[in-house]
């Protein structure tokens, strides 16, 4: 089937679908209009309100409402957060962008209004007890996979998850003067994790996984040897040391930043969580991923940026993992549900 064959024909289902159930939720991977599917549903009612966690997400809508001549003079905007402050009942409609996003307060919060309209867009289906809450209040109907649309709207793609050993070298300096090393800092918190099962010595373990230098290190040799890529790290201390131009909610270059990339006179951007929605990029086949959470949705959005459809074309994802931490288990879980035949586990 052809690329635009496919694509209408997912859109079309999809609105057909949230159009004929008053809750409803369509779980579209990338590359398949979900924010132009959002449009097309808001068409049919007279006051909508479209929530979104990034202001990304917001202006795919503006800028796809130009695109396609679909008027949003009837709809009101509000972050995910800013759904506090709104009285539910004033709307006809209410439509929840990445609702994978949404807290389980949040739903409890919409869902006391019992407003009857509700709609999901995703490009990641939600999971655990979060999938259980989107279920409940608005529940899934559709769904088309990443590996559903590789090669016909979205590039076939190969990851390589370069493993690498913590290091021993006792270079982390204590308060007491004393020094240790990254691969023992990770096993003491891991040890008084296993005692104490608190949440802030796992808040420990995730920090020196993240912050682990092996990985920022090569991190940037690795950044080095791309023509062209989005760099996705952890924290904005991190983008603001390695080098590149950034894209941060503390760097005000940030929208000059984020221009020039898309617009190709930049070949690289450092960034968090921002770009992994809501946002396209041409001629991109490369990313590198510093830190992958246990969940499949945070890195399928990311990946998911690398993979707008060009004939011919493979996306190439960089993800680095700290071997025997658990580090590998989360990098695991993250990739499950994709395809194994394409993702390489590559020791350094």
């Amino acid at each position: 089937m052809e690329n635009t064959e496919f694509r209408q024909e997912v859109q079309n289902k999809a609105i057909k679908i949230l159009l004929n159930s008053d809750r409803a939720g369509v779980n579209i991977s990338m590359r398949l209009g979900k924010t132009k599917i959002g449009l097309e549903t808001a068409q049919k009612f007279k006051k909508v309100l479209v929530s979104y966690p990034f202001e990304s997400v917001k202006s795919a809508w503006i800028s796809d409402s130009k695109e396609f001549n679909l008027p949003i003079e009837h709809i009101t905007f509000t972050t995910n957060l800013s759904l506090y402050n709104e009285d539910l009942n004033l709307y006809d409609a209410i439509i929840l962008d990445e609702y994978q996003l949404i807290s389980i307060n949040l739903w409890e919060y919409i869902d006391g209004f019992k407003p009857k309209v509700v709609k999901g867009l995703s490009g990641t289906p939600p999971k655990g007890e979060k999938a259980s809450f989107v279920n409940k209040y608005c529940p899934i109907l559709y769904t088309v996979t990443l590996d559903e649309t590789s090669g016909i709207t979205s590039k076939d793609y190969e990851i390589v998850v370069h493993l690498l050993s913590p290091s021993n070298e006792n270079n982390i300096l204590l308060k007491s003067g004393k020094k240790w090393s990254e691969k023992a800092k990770i096993q003491f918190w891991e040890n008084k994790y296993k005692q104490s099962r608190s949440f802030q010595d796992m808040l420990r373990i995730i920090q020196s996984i993240q912050n682990s230098d092996t990985k920022l290190n090569y991190f940037k040799t690795l950044a080095s040897k791309i023509d062209r890529g989005l760099l996705f790290l952890e924290t904005t201390k991190q983008c603001d040391e390695i080098g590149y131009p950034v894209y941060h909610s503390k760097s005000k270059q940030s929208e000059i930043n984020l221009e020039l990339f898309q617009n190709e006179e930049i070949d690289k951007i450092a960034t968090i969580s921002q770009l992994s929605v809501g946002k396209t990029f041409k001629n991109l086949k490369e990313c590198i991923i510093l830190h992958c959470y246990a969940s499949t949705n945070k890195s399928q959005q990311k990946l998911g940026r690398v993979l707008n459809y060009v004939e011919g074309e493979k996306a190439l994802i960089h993800i680095l993992c700290l071997n025997n931490t658990r580090d590998l288990q989360w990098t695991q879980k993250a990739l499950e549900d994709l395809d194994q035949s394409k993702i390489t586990w590559k020791n350094i």
